[in-house]
């Protein structure tokens, strides 16, 4: 008489073909998935929120830069004095409603018997708790700057 061992086979031991069965080989899934997803929106959200934070102090840049470029070709700069040069800029930030300069800040010099108009300044903006970002900004008058 030939006997064989008994073999037990559990119904947990099938479960595993059958969920391979059910699933697609990597090679053959397409899009994006859930963890790269929120990884994607999160630096996204990190760069608008940055962008929406430096906004306000780029548009004053380029109100304090269109002003200076007004006064560039204005007859007063060139042939008045320091106070009155002074006193055009306040004008023209009132009317542009810059908030980070005044008049008293500006650096008034000749160069080449033309007078230069120059400004600079610092804008700290926070972008989260313990990190803040440092703009300098700088506009002038003379030719090619």
């Amino acid at each position: 008489m030939d006997m064989k061992p008994a073999t037990i086979t559990l119904p947990l031991l099938r479960i595993r073909p059958l969920l391979a069965a059910r699933r697609a080989p990597r090679s053959k899934q397409r899009g994006v998935g859930f963890i790269t997803l929120c990884l994607y929106l999160v630096v996204g959200g990190v760069m608008v929120l940055g962008g929406l934070k430096l906004f306000p102090h780029y548009i004053e840049y380029f109100s304090v830069k269109k002003v200076m470029e007004a006064m560039a070709t204005s007859e007063q700069v060139k042939t008045g004095s320091v106070a009155e040069i002074r006193n055009n800029f306040d004008q023209r930030r009132v009317i542009e409603n810059i908030q980070v300069l005044k008049g008293a800040d500006l650096d008034i010099t000749k160069e080449n018997n033309d007078t230069v108009v120059s400004a600079a300044w610092q804008a700290q903006v926070a972008l989260f708790p313990g990190y803040t970002l440092l703009i300098d900004f700088a506009v002038s008058t003379a030719p090619g700057k």
